[in-house]
Formats: structure tokens, C-alpha cells, sequence
């Protein structure tokens, strides 16, 4: 790209002979390396390629011997059948068609010798080999008669030498094509390697010695051309670099400028030898020019300030947000962050910050939290802050420490989940009724230190303490207004002589029963007791003896009937179960038990023990039906009861 010449000084223009002799050149040192291990396979493979040649030969050679013994034998059996003697030294005379192929001997069945043709073992020839075939003839009747022995001599000594003649023009053709094989490679080797690898070097060379980025001209799509242009590469990527660093130090000097906060270096002295704009500003001055030199230590409004600061420095080397009040060039003070590190000549690089809003504004939060904390500590409500995560009480009031029995110490060590006595199955009901309902407060069974359990409602809701997310909950003492609504709600559904429930909670608990049937295809039965002749009981032996017998009967039902059955008074002597998820023959079956409960155990009265029988009727849910619809049916199957004669089931 520079447009200079290439060098003469055989860096580049080096004739290929010249590279090729100079050990230390890349083409040299490839040959070199490659020449050994070459050298070798090739003497391996011209090894192997000659046994296998030479093994070829000799094996053909002894094919065609066995191939001639064994048709030779063929025509000398009929010939010597024959005693035509003459014709079997002619058939013999074959031999000379093939040069390995020496002499031939005939011998009689006895052994003896009959014909000899050409060498023989007797002349003593080395390397003489021997193939033997026996001469018969094949009689008509299958069998055959034994005339004598055929043996062929032959030598490998012509073949050996016709083998060494073509191992020897072989290995020169190998030898040849290699030689063309190397030097096509040397050439292509100095042309894709070796130049552009000079070419590199020289722009090295160049560039250290002009210190400008030399770019290499060499365009290829190998790995030389990746890495040369790797090379051209990097050089662009320095340039930008440089012009990169320039830019940043054009953008450094424009933040350090016009920087928000201040920026400046004081040297060992206390005078300020370089500031921005912003350190101007806050301390009063037009600009740092015309403030010509200033002593950092005259702007302290508080000397043992700057003596705290320098100790600061002096012990660690360096300051973080160290506040002070500094004094401007017209007299008045602002609060100052100063951050920044010691140098090793005793200067000081700092940055400089006016947190006057942030001081008077920290002086407002910790008086407002100051209000919180006594709002927290002297209210007369029990008041928890409790982490959501694992339910571990973090802060409590006195009055939680008053209402538990414990200390806040151990308050504080223990978790919500331990004041509340209710189950996880209790609390998950709770959260949900709530949300139906849209209440703010949950109902909860809270705990004493002494054991003592008391009904509370706990107002519970997030709050931020810091960077904390925790829960504040307010809890008030409900347990006395829970006893009052407990007896209300008793007083409003249940029957006040046997405790069962009366006949408006009756009808509300058995709509909804009847709606969840219906919904869910749920079987339900109702029953109607009415106790047989108890007029007579009112009559005989007074409306105590009487209200004895209806509360005792009440309670045995109750206590064979399933909790979740609903059992109600529904006026004098008549009562109704409503059997959920029952269908009709369960239903059969528990009137039956009912009714033989009363028959066979007496209740016991003042008046002596009474046997009071009952006549049930049964009513199973069909279709549409309302409670009212259902009552009405079981009534009358209670009718068909008592017209069979009292003591006995009917279902309608």
C-alpha cells in the first residue's frame, strides 16, 4: 500500500535456489523437516511394494509350473501306456516354452528312472524347486493303474532377476514423481508462505521504524491471508483506538468541565491547582481563572473539620463522603460532601458536592421518625412489626408486651405463628371468609405467656422500614365481645330446652344444604320425630318430668346423628334431622336405630325412668324440591306412622 519497491536484500526478490540453501528461510526449514520422515515412507514403501512384487512373481511362477506338471502328466500317461518313447521326450520338450521351467524326469512305478529331459537334481543347479505328479491309467471300470511319476524342476533365478530390473525402474518413476512433487510444493510453498510472511515482516519492520501503522498488500483466502489480514486489521482497529483515546480525552475534559459536582486537585500546600466550573459556583467565584490561587483551607468554617479530614487521609489515604461546612468567597456556609484520595506527593484529587437539601431534609425525616417512634411506644394498642417472610416479630410496643406476658426481648425472638393457636387450616378458612366478606381484619386465637387464650382482631398491613418490606399489625382484645356474640348467636339458633337447633336456624342451615345437593347431585333425607303420647307424659307426671324427657331425647339423638347432620326442635314434642349426603336406605337405617334407642333405654326422671317410643317419618330429596317441599313429605310419611301405631318408620 506504501508504494515502495520491494527490498533487494533478499527478503522478498530472493531467487527460490538462493531461499532454498539458506538454512534459516521458512521454504528450508519446511524441506528440511520434511525430507526425514519422507525419506522414510518412502524406503518403507518401495520395500513393501517390492516384497509384494517379488511375492506376486514367485507365485505365479509356481502356478504355472503346478499348471504345466499336472496337464503334462495328462499326455505322457497315454504316451507311456503306449511305449512311444520318442513322443514322450518331444511332449517334454515343452519345457523350453518357459524360461523358469529347467528339465523334467519320468520314472517307472518301480522308481526307476525311465526318461530324462533337461537339468536335473543330479546336476547340482541352486535354487532347484521340484514338482511331482503321478502317471496312471484310467481303466473303464473306474479304477486305475499305476504307471510311474512325473517330476518338472524349475528355478526362481530368471524371475528374480526380471524383478530387480522393474523394482529398479519402479523406484526411479517413485523417486522422479516425488522429486516434481517437492519442487511443485517448494514453489508453492515460498509462493503462498513464504512471500506474503516476508511481506508481513517487512510492514513490522517498517512500522517500528516509522512508528506509522503499515499495512500489508496481500489479498488471500487462506490462513496466511487471515492472519495478514488479522494484521491490516488490528492496525485499523489501533488507529481507531488512537482516535478513540483522543475523543476521550475531548470528552473527559468537557464532563470534567461542565460536571454537575465539583472536580479539583489541591496540591501538598492546600492550593488549588485545578477545578471545573461547578467548584467555582458553589464557592462563589466567577470562574477559577480570574479566582487566581486559592487555599482550600480558608474556605473551612470549621478548622477542626479540616483537621479531622487530614487525619482521615493521613490514615487510610482516602475519604468517602466526609461532610463539613464550608464557607463561600460572600461569607455564607453550605453543607459539603467531600470524596477523593491522597496522592503520593501529599496532593489531594477530590470531588465536591452540595448536599445542603439532603441535610436539612435528613433533619426532617429523623424528627418525623422520632414522632413514629413515640406514636409506636406509647400507644395503648397492641402494635406488631413482623417479617412477612418468615413470620418473625421484629419490633413490638409495650402494650404487646403488657397484653402477652412477655418481655420484648422475647417477643422479638419468637414468631407470630406462635401466638396464634389456630391450626393452618383454621387461618387459611379465616383469610378466605375475610376476603368474602371485605373485612379489614382477620379473627385470630392469640396466646398468652400463662396459657390464657384470647380472641383478637388483628389489623394487618405492609409498611416500609428502610429497604425492609414488613408487616404492621394492630391487635385488639376481643374476647369478651366474642362470649357476648356467642350467646347471642346461641340464643338467636338454638332451642333454649334442648340445646338443638330451633326452627329458623333449621330452615336457614337446610336451604343451603338442599342448594349444595342439588349443585353437586349430592343424595339428602330428612327425618321427622315425634314422640308418641307425650301428652300424656305433661298430663301424668308434670311439664318438668316432661321438658326432662324432650332434652334427653334430644341429646341421644344428637349424639348418634353425624356432626354434620343438622337436628332441630321444631315445636313441643316434633323434631327434624337433615341427613347430608344420605340417601334413602341410610336414611331407613338411622330412624331405625333412633327409634329403637328410645324404645329399649328408659329416661331417667324424678318421677322414675320413662320409656317414651317415637314414630319417624322419611322424606329423600327429589328433583327441584325446597326444604318446605321436603318437611311437607316427611310429614307425611310421620302421619302414615302414626296411623300404623305409633313406634314405627315410614317413608313417603
Amino acid at each position: 500500500m506504501s508504494g515502495r519497491p520491494e527490498p533487494k536484500d533478499g527478503s522478498v526478490g530472493t531467487p527460490l535456489l538462493a531461499r532454498l540453501l539458506d538454512t534459516k528461510s521458512v521454504v528450508a526449514k519446511f524441506l528440511i523437516r520434511l525430507l526425514a520422515p519422507l525419506l522414510t515412507c518412502i524406503l518403507i514403501l518401495l520395500l513393501a511394494i517390492g516384497h509384494f512384487t517379488r511375492t506376486d512373481m514367485m507365485d505365479g511362477i509356481d502356478n504355472d509350473v503346478e499348471a504345466f506338471a499336472s496337464s503334462i502328466s495328462r499326455v505322457v500317461d497315454g504316451l507311456m501306456w503306449n511305449l512311444q518313447t520318442e513322443e514322450m521326450v518331444s511332449a517334454l520338450g515343452a519345457i523350453s516354452a518357459n524360461s523358469a521351467l529347467l528339465g523334467a524326469e519320468i520314472f517307472t512305478e518301480k522308481g526307476k528312472l525311465f526318461i530324462s529331459y533337461g537339468i536335473t537334481p543330479e546336476d547340482r543347479i541352486p535354487g532347484l524347486l521340484t514338482v511331482t505328479r503321478d502317471i496312471y491309467r484310467r481303466l473303464p471300470d473306474g479304477g486305475r493303474v499305476e504307471m510311474g511319476t512325473l517330476k518338472v524342476h524349475y528355478t526362481h533365478a530368471f524371475a528374480d532377476k526380471e524383478f530387480r530390473s522393474l523394482f529398479a525402474m519402479q523406484t526411479m518413476m517413485i523417486l522422479g514423481v516425488i522429486a516434481t512433487i517437492l519442487s511443485i510444493a517448494s514453489f508453492t510453498f515460498n509462493r503462498t508462505v513464504s512471500r506474503p510472511l516476508r511481506k508481513l515482516l517487512t510492514a513490522i519492520h517498517e512500522t517500528g521504524r516509522t512508528g506509522a501503522w503499515t499495512r500489508v498488500d496481500w489479498e488471500s483466502d487462506d490462513e496466511i491471508g487471515e492472519v495478514i489480514h488479522a494484521h491490516n486489521a488490528m492496525l485499523d482497529l489501533l488507529g481507531a483506538k488512537e482516535e478513540d483515546l483522543a475523543e476521550s480525552e475531548r470528552r473527559y475534559r468537557h464532563l470534567f468541565d461542565n460536571a454537575l459536582v465539583g472536580i479539583y486537585h489541591v496540591d501538598a500546600d492546600g492550593i488549588v491547582t485545578e477545578a471545573n466550573q461547578t467548584v467555582a459556583q458553589l464557592m462563589g467565584y466567577s470562574s477559577m481563572e480570574r479566582a487566581g490561587r486559592i487555599n482550600a483551607r480558608n474556605h473551612y468554617a470549621r478548622p477542626k473539620d479540616m483537621e479531622r479530614l487530614r487525619a482521615i487521609l493521613t490514615s487510610q489515604g482516602e475519604v468517602f463522603r466526609f461532610r463539613t461546612r464550608l464557607r463561600r468567597v460572600d461569607g455564607s456556609e453550605f453543607w459539603a460532601e467531600l470524596s477523593g484520595r491522597l496522592n503520593a506527593d501529599g496532593s489531594f484529587n477530590g470531588i465536591l458536592q452540595d448536599v445542603t437539601d439532603l441535610v436539612e431534609a435528613r433533619h426532617a425525616l429523623e424528627e418525623r421518625d422520632e414522632l413514629h417512634r413515640a406514636f409506636f411506644e406509647e400507644n395503648k394498642a397492641v402494635m406488631l412489626l413482623h417479617d412477612p417472610v418468615d413470620s418473625s416479630i421484629q419490633f413490638v410496643n409495650p402494650a404487646a408486651c403488657q397484653f402477652y406476658g412477655y418481655t420484648a426481648e422475647e417477643l422479638t425472638s419468637m414468631t407470630i405463628r406462635q401466638l396464634d393457636c389456630m391450626t393452618d387450616e383454621e387461618i387459611y378458612r379465616e383469610l378466605k371468609l375475610a376476603a368474602e366478606e371485605h373485612r379489614g381484619y382477620f379473627k385470630h386465637l392469640h396466646t398468652q405467656k400463662d396459657g390464657t387464650r384470647r380472641h383478637v382482631e388483628v389489623f394487618t398491613g405492609p409498611i416500609s422500614l428502610g429497604n425492609r418490606q414488613l408487616y404492621y399489625s394492630i391487635v385488639h382484645d376481643v374476647t369478651e365481645k366474642r362470649r357476648l356474640e356467642a350467646k347471642l348467636e346461641r340464643m338467636a339458633t338454638r332451642d333454649q330446652l334442648t340445646g338443638a337447633y330451633n326452627r329458623h336456624a333449621f330452615f336457614q342451615m337446610s336451604r343451603r344444604e338442599v342448594e349444595r345437593a342439588r349443585r353437586f347431585g349430592h343424595p339428602l333425607a330428612l327425618l321427622m320425630f315425634d314422640l308418641d303420647h307425650f301428652k300424656q307424659v305433661n298430663d301424668t307426671y308434670g311439664h318438668a318430668t316432661g321438658d326432662e324427657v324432650l332434652r334427653v331425647f334430644a341429646l341421644r339423638c344428637r349424639a348418634d346423628l353425624r356432626q354434620s347432620d343438622i337436628f332441630a326442635r321444631l315445636g313441643g314434642e316434633e323434631f327434624a334431622a337433615l341427613l347430608v349426603e344420605t340417601g334413602a336406605e341410610q336414611a331407613e337405617e338411622a330412624a331405625e336405630r333412633i327409634r329403637q334407642l328410645a324404645l329399649a333405654q328408659p329416661i331417667p326422671t324424678e318421677s322414675g325412668p320413662l320409656i317414651v317410643t317415637a314414630s319417624i317419618g322419611i322424606a329423600s330429596l327429589e328433583g327441584e324440591e325446597s326444604v318446605a317441599d321436603l318437611l311437607k313429605r316427611a310429614d307425611m310419611g310421620l302421619y302414615e306412622a302414626k296411623q300404623a301405631g305409633r313406634n314405627t318408620v315410614r317413608k313417603a
